[in-house]
Protein backbone atom coordinates (compact mmCIF):
# COMPACT_ATOMS: atom_id res chain seq x y z
CA UNK A 1 0.00 0.00 0.00
CA UNK A 2 1.05 3.44 -0.78
CA UNK A 3 -0.52 7.17 -0.50
CA UNK A 4 -1.80 8.82 -3.08
CA UNK A 5 -1.86 12.87 -3.04
CA UNK A 6 -2.98 15.40 -4.99
CA UNK A 7 -1.83 19.37 -4.01
CA UNK A 8 -3.10 23.23 -4.60
CA UNK A 9 -2.14 26.69 -3.06
CA UNK A 10 -5.54 28.71 -2.72
CA UNK A 11 -6.18 31.97 -1.60
CA UNK A 12 -7.12 32.99 1.62
CA UNK A 13 -10.89 33.29 0.15
CA UNK A 14 -10.53 29.95 -1.15
CA UNK A 15 -9.19 30.44 -4.83
CA UNK A 16 -7.26 28.27 -6.83
CA UNK A 17 -3.83 30.00 -7.09
CA UNK A 18 -1.54 27.23 -8.46
CA UNK A 19 -1.59 23.16 -8.91
CA UNK A 20 0.74 20.82 -10.79
CA UNK A 21 -0.03 21.59 -14.32
CA UNK A 22 -0.17 25.25 -13.66
CA UNK A 23 3.28 24.69 -11.61
CA UNK A 24 4.58 22.95 -14.27
CA UNK A 25 3.73 25.98 -17.27
CA UNK A 26 5.91 28.48 -14.61
CA UNK A 27 8.57 26.35 -14.71
CA UNK A 28 8.95 25.72 -18.18
CA UNK A 29 8.57 29.93 -18.60
CA UNK A 30 11.29 29.92 -16.02
CA UNK A 31 13.54 27.51 -17.81
CA UNK A 32 12.84 28.44 -21.70
CA UNK A 33 12.16 32.20 -21.24
CA UNK A 34 9.09 32.05 -23.52
CA UNK A 35 5.11 31.12 -22.92
CA UNK A 36 4.85 29.63 -26.91
CA UNK A 37 8.17 27.55 -25.89
CA UNK A 38 6.32 26.61 -22.72
CA UNK A 39 3.26 25.80 -24.23
CA UNK A 40 4.07 23.77 -27.13
CA UNK A 41 7.04 22.05 -24.13
CA UNK A 42 4.22 20.66 -22.21
CA UNK A 43 1.69 20.32 -25.48
CA UNK A 44 -0.83 22.88 -24.76
CA UNK A 45 -1.94 25.35 -26.77
CA UNK A 46 -0.81 29.02 -26.09
CA UNK A 47 -4.49 29.90 -25.69
CA UNK A 48 -4.92 27.95 -22.95
CA UNK A 49 -1.32 28.45 -21.50
CA UNK A 50 -2.20 32.52 -21.61
CA UNK A 51 -5.40 31.33 -19.69
CA UNK A 52 -3.96 29.72 -16.82
CA UNK A 53 -1.73 32.79 -16.47
CA UNK A 54 -4.28 35.15 -16.42
CA UNK A 55 -6.60 33.10 -14.18
CA UNK A 56 -3.32 32.58 -11.88
CA UNK A 57 -3.04 36.27 -11.88
CA UNK A 58 -6.55 37.15 -11.40
CA UNK A 59 -6.58 34.93 -8.30
CA UNK A 60 -3.73 36.29 -7.11
CA UNK A 61 -3.98 39.78 -7.76
CA UNK A 62 -0.42 40.19 -8.82
CA UNK A 63 1.39 40.18 -12.20
CA UNK A 64 3.22 36.29 -12.03
CA UNK A 65 4.69 36.67 -15.86
CA UNK A 66 6.29 39.31 -17.41
CA UNK A 67 5.66 39.48 -21.31
CA UNK A 68 7.69 41.40 -23.92
CA UNK A 69 6.18 41.46 -27.40
CA UNK A 70 7.35 40.18 -30.34
CA UNK A 71 9.27 42.01 -32.75
CA UNK A 72 12.17 40.59 -35.37
CA UNK A 73 13.51 38.39 -32.43
CA UNK A 74 10.43 37.22 -30.79
CA UNK A 75 8.71 38.09 -27.61
CA UNK A 76 9.76 36.52 -24.51
CA UNK A 77 8.45 35.98 -21.02
CA UNK A 78 9.70 35.89 -17.33
CA UNK A 79 8.65 35.03 -13.63
CA UNK A 80 8.06 38.17 -11.91
CA UNK A 81 9.19 38.35 -8.34
CA UNK A 82 5.58 36.92 -7.10
CA UNK A 83 5.53 34.57 -9.67
CA UNK A 84 9.08 32.64 -8.51
CA UNK A 85 7.86 33.25 -4.73
CA UNK A 86 4.46 31.29 -5.85
CA UNK A 87 5.87 28.75 -7.51
CA UNK A 88 8.78 28.28 -4.60
CA UNK A 89 6.08 27.98 -2.01
CA UNK A 90 4.41 25.33 -4.20
CA UNK A 91 7.71 23.23 -4.75
CA UNK A 92 8.22 23.45 -1.15
CA UNK A 93 4.95 22.08 -0.08
CA UNK A 94 5.28 19.11 -2.72
CA UNK A 95 8.27 18.22 -0.83
CA UNK A 96 7.19 18.45 2.46
CA UNK A 97 3.93 16.03 1.65
CA UNK A 98 6.38 13.58 -0.55
CA UNK A 99 8.85 13.47 2.30
CA UNK A 100 5.36 12.72 4.63
CA UNK A 101 4.20 10.27 2.58
CA UNK A 102 7.31 8.51 2.34
CA UNK A 103 6.93 7.57 6.10
CA UNK A 104 4.10 6.19 5.01
CA UNK A 105 5.61 3.18 2.88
Amino acid sequence: MRPRYKIWLESQQGKFLLGEGTAQLLQAIKERGSLSEAAHLLNISYAHAWRKIRHIEKNVGKQVVERKRGGKSGGSSCLTEEGERLLRKYEQLKETVAKACEMCE
